[in-house]
């Protein structure tokens, strides 16, 4: 490509996450701590999936000209943005800037500081070699997401993807199949919108938004965990902690596999709903809502794990305890009561549901084979045997029994409650997948369950690091 095309690649990525930023920056007063890392890092998501999902409604116009069109409403939304706004410079790096006056005379502390920026450097550094020097290399994106992507990007428009079945009955040649035809399709719109700047095709356009959102996860964890109120030092060591870790890492060095979106969005939306159960800060809960709206269109499981936020939420807010519980234990019942009974039945507009002891069926996640199988010795080495994730497994374990132990000791802090709502409700989910349906071979044959556990191991991490935080607390 020519370095015109390759400006507007990169145009493509910055003005979209420079607009996200401006807006979420201008949220927070000065001097907050970690504001700016955080505004980096949720402006980016914020920014790019919307119009990723704008793309959509305007594609009637051709995918080019609705591309450029909202390029032109970013650039219109950042000089709105920025309009009478003086940020002071010095303050954008003093969110950066770790902690020299508290720290003063621990020069320990500061070179350790200086040696984890410059290792998380170093390995962003090598993952972006390896996204432009490496072909589309993930089995996915060849027989889905980037599929997709570049038959939109060849043809200028988004045609449609169909059943194998109705494809071979179409004879007007419109409409186009892959055998995940029904997945959803924001991923290959991510995909998708840098290629469309580049007036063609080309692979490592098409996996820069994955670099990009690595970096703005890092970033967005590291303005969280400041905002919680850990030091400069502690936060960069929980950054390092993620960011080593090996699945996470060749999720964005071969590019083009959905889950490192979910996991960013899963991750950066928790940790905002974590954040609002401590303040009740309503803009957090605003980033929350707005990230968790993009789960399932991202992919298929993201709309079951939505259903993590309602206990969550329950246990967040006191007044609404014992009602919310109530109610839960009703739909457990009532779930159980279907599934012994057997309940199916055609739902209008959203299709059928079948709740029974042999199959379960949910509109927008799928069809499962229910049946016990005994999976404990695949979790347990996918968890805490290889090495996708260095000792995290052992120290989730610890961060549980820590967490529960001061449940049990009698506090409730609404943001521990549902801290830990969350992880064991996801580990909860994960093992009903694994261990109770037909899913269970995806966690025999390892294609799926590291995958599915990395999409909620940015929360992980986090969360470790509150109990951290609390814990240095006199």
């Amino acid at each position: 490509m020519s370095s015109t095309a390759w400006f507007a690649v990169g145009l493509s990525l910055l003005l979209p996450w420079l607009t996200g930023t401006v807006l979420v920056r201008r949220l927070w007063p000065a001097g907050t701590p970690g504001v700016w890392p955080l505004a980096l890092g949720y402006g980016y998501w914020l920014g790019l999936l919307a119009g990723a999902l704008a793309l959509y409604p305007l594609s009637m116009l051709g995918l080019r000209v609705a591309f450029w069109l909202l390029m032109l409403g970013f650039a219109l939304t950042l000089g709105w943005a920025v309009h009478g706004w003086r940020p002071p410079a010095w303050g954008a790096l003093q969110s950066f800037q770790p902690a020299w006056d508290r720290d003063r005379r621990a020069l320990g502390s500061r070179l350790l500081c200086v040696l984890l920026l410059g290792w998380i450097g170093l390995r962003f550094t090598v993952l972006a070699l390896e996204v432009w020097w490496q072909p589309l290399y993930p089995w996915d994106a060849w027989t889905t997401w980037a599929v997709r992507a570049r038959v939109w990007s060849e043809l200028g428009q988004l045609v449609p993807f169909v059943a194998p079945k109705v494809w071979a009955s179409d004879s007007s040649g419109a409409v186009y199949t892959i055998e995940a035809w029904h997945y959803p399709s924001l991923v290959s719109f991510l995909a998708l919108w840098p290629t469309l700047a580049a007036g063609g095709w080309n692979e490592t356009a098409a996996n820069l938004p994955w670099l990009g959102g690595a970096i703005a996860l890092a970033l967005g964890f590291y303005g969280q965990a400041r905002l919680w109120g850990t030091s400069p030092l502690t936060s960069l060591v929980a950054l390092w902690l993620l960011i080593s870790l090996p699945l996470l890492d060749t999720h964005v060095a071969l590019a083009g596999y959905a889950d490192l979106w979910l996991a960013g969005a899963l991750g950066l939306s928790l940790m905002a709903f974590l954040q609002w159960t401590r303040t009740g800060d309503r803009r957090q809960a605003v980033f929350c809502l707005v990230l968790a709206a993009s789960w399932p269109l991202l992919k298929l499981e993201g709309a079951a794990w939505l259903v993590l936020l309602v206990p969550a939420w329950i246990l967040a807010e006191a007044r609404w305890r014992r009602i919310g519980l109530s109610l839960i234990a009703a739909a457990v019942l009532g779930f159980g009561l279907a599934w012994l009974i057997g309940l199916r039945f055609e739902a209008p507009l959203i299709g059928q549901i079948e709740i029974s002891a042999t199959a379960l069926q949910l509109p927008f996640i799928g069809r499962f084979e229910l049946g016990y199988h005994d999976n404990w010795g695949v979790f347990a080495r996918t968890l805490l045997g290889l090495e996708n994730w260095h000792l995290l497994g052992y120290l989730l374990l610890v961060g549980l029994a820590v967490a529960s132990w001061r449940i049990v000791r009698g506090e409730r802090s609404p943001w521990l409650l549902s801290g830990l709502t969350l992880v064991l409700g996801s580990l909860m989910l994960l093992w009903g997948l694994f261990f109770l349906t037909d899913a269970h071979r995806w966690a025999e044959q390892g294609t799926s369950l590291g995958r599915l556990l990395l999409q909620f191991v940015p929360f992980y991490v986090f969360f470790l690091l509150t109990l951290w935080r609390e814990a240095e607390l006199p």
